[in-house]
């Protein structure tokens, strides 16, 4: 009987090593549970109780209105710590004057788990089989002004990056990317900019480099490791959507009346990896921008809180909500440039059943958060629900329409508050139009169909600095250009410093 691509794996030696260590770091972290530092787990506390303690007292946990005094840390001190190198009492003294920093090193270490299955991959693919690593480096300041002058509600913000590696995804061919850190070989300004609230924050207007991608349909908090699933949608790109590392110039306005809801709307030019239309060429340091004839995006969001301030003495239910509209009014025929033309093209949009550029492109999300299981009052422990879509013409991209889903426990093992297990999918479905297309050039595209990509993983919070993820993930249809499989196992790593 023929064993599945996905079982054949587990024979390769990297298939072998991922899945046993990857068990074996969590049978490790759940057996030691001495891992997890002393008050991380939510205590159900009164807050008139807890309003006495005074800063070397703690409640205890097994009572509702006696206090006892807090246990000293145990074990080394680097352990206790929120970074790796130990700051003392240097990074408190910057907050004070208006700076706060974050430097992080974050890694996805992956491999392709397929053996003797190589249908729809180049023999390209079948040699680079193996395990693979892309890694980052970020660093981060703001710095805001009212602690130290008279400019209140102003801050600054700017960020630097570097990353490289092997991209995963162009290794298993797929659509939805293994890897959410994933883009290009890049040493560069990733964003900076001022921001100032009006009216008692109700009101921030921001402006400088800064990627719309960041602001509008950002997904899950880092609870996953594919990018449709940790950062965004995965077809954002069809409207020009900035992204980061690459961001572009750009100013958004956000308003929000109360603590339910905001809405929000900005113009972004695309990212400057775009390069010139000419000659090709991008601007990898990001300090120079050249916008060419791409267009930019003009987007729209409103968010909905439907507890925003839940109460510690009850069982609360805080869902997120929020739906969007991005839109690029690029002009496919541009008559000022004289090399634009409606089958070449320079700007505007490729339609697939016309075979021309053509004017404007849309794109409509939704997302939501929903925790539906608690198990105690003032706890995050319990099972939170999630989805979105994004759609847009399918007759202007190979993927018009994307549907991610999942489902987190947090807090899933007694004494590591800190960690979750994750249940997520990617749909992502392949234009009719662009199907026809594509058949005229590749017959065996009478196969195409929709890619359907599912991932598992445990994230550790092994200390306060250092987080470890296990993940496994399975391709359906992978690349929705056959009707082959891949298998991908391996983990996320992050350092804070």
């Amino acid at each position: 009987m023929a064993i599945s691509p996905m079982l054949r794996g587990l024979r390769s030696g990297f298939g072998k090593l991922a899945i046993v260590s990857g068990f074996a770091l969590i049978l490790v972290i759940l057996a030691l549970p001495t891992f997890a530092l002393p008050g991380d787990q939510p205590a159900t506390v009164d807050p008139a109780i807890a309003a006495t303690a005074t800063a070397d007292m703690a409640v205890a946990p097994d009572s509702q209105s006696t206090v006892a005094p807090a246990p000293k840390p145990y074990g080394p001190r680097w352990i206790h710590q929120d970074t790796f190198l130990n700051w003392g009492p240097e990074r408190q003294r910057w907050a004070d004057k208006g700076f706060s920093f974050d430097f992080h090193y974050i890694s996805d270490n992956l491999g392709d788990m397929r053996v003797n299955s190589d249908t729809g991959r180049s023999a390209s693919q079948i040699s680079e089989d193996g395990f693979h690593n892309w890694q980052r480096i970020r660093g981060t300041v703001d710095y805001d002004f009212g602690k130290s002058t008279s400019a209140k509600g102003l801050s600054f913000h700017a960020t630097g990056v570097w990353q490289n590696g092997t991209n995963m995804g162009g290794i298993i061919g797929s659509i939805a990317n293994p890897s959410g850190i994933t883009s290009s070989h890049q040493f560069r300004l990733d964003s900076i900019w001022l921001a100032q609230t009006f009216y008692k924050n109700e009101i921030t207007v921001t402006a400088g480099i800064m990627a719309a991608q960041d602001f509008y349909g950002v997904c899950c908090d880092g609870a996953y490791v594919a990018e449709p699933m940790f950062y965004n949608f995965g077809n954002m790109g069809n409207t020009r959507m900035s992204y980061d590392p690459e961001s572009a110039p750009g100013v958004n306005l956000k308003i929000t009346p109360n603590k339910h809801y905001y809405v929000q709307t900005g113009y972004y030019l695309p990212s400057n990896d775009f390069g010139d239309a000419a000659t090709g060429n991008g601007y990898p340091t990001g300090f120079v921008y050249k916008a060419n004839h791409y267009g930019a995006t003009s987007d729209t969001e409103v968010g909905y809180y439907t507890d925003p301030t839940p109460s510690a003495t009850r069982k609360s239910y805080p869902g997120y909500y929020r739906a969007g509209f991005v839109y690029n009014g690029s002009n496919g025929t541009n008559s000022a440039v004289p090399h634009c033309n409606p089958i070449m093209g320079c700007s505007g949009f490729f339609d697939y059943s016309s075979g021309k550029f053509v004017d404007d492109n849309y794109s409509f999300y939704f997302w939501g958060i929903q925790p539906v299981f608690r198990t105690a009052a003032g706890s995050n422990r319990g099972l939170d629900l999630w989805g979105g879509f994004n759609v847009g013409p399918q007759n202007k991209s190979k993927v018009p329409t994307e549907v991610i889903a999942g489902v987190i426990f947090n807090a899933p093992f007694t004494g590591r508050p800190k960690d979750s297990l994750a249940f997520g999918m990617t749909y992502s479905k392949l234009g009719s139009d662009w199907k026809t297309d594509e058949k005229l050039l590749d017959p065996t595209c009478a196969m195409c169909s929709d890619e359907k990509q599912f991932e598992v993983n445990y994230l550790a919070q092994v200390f306060n600095w250092l987080t470890i993820q296990p993940v496994y993930q399975y391709y359906a249809n992978v690349g929705g250009h056959n009707n082959g499989s891949a298998t991908v196992a391996g983990f996320r790593l992050i350092t804070h410093f």
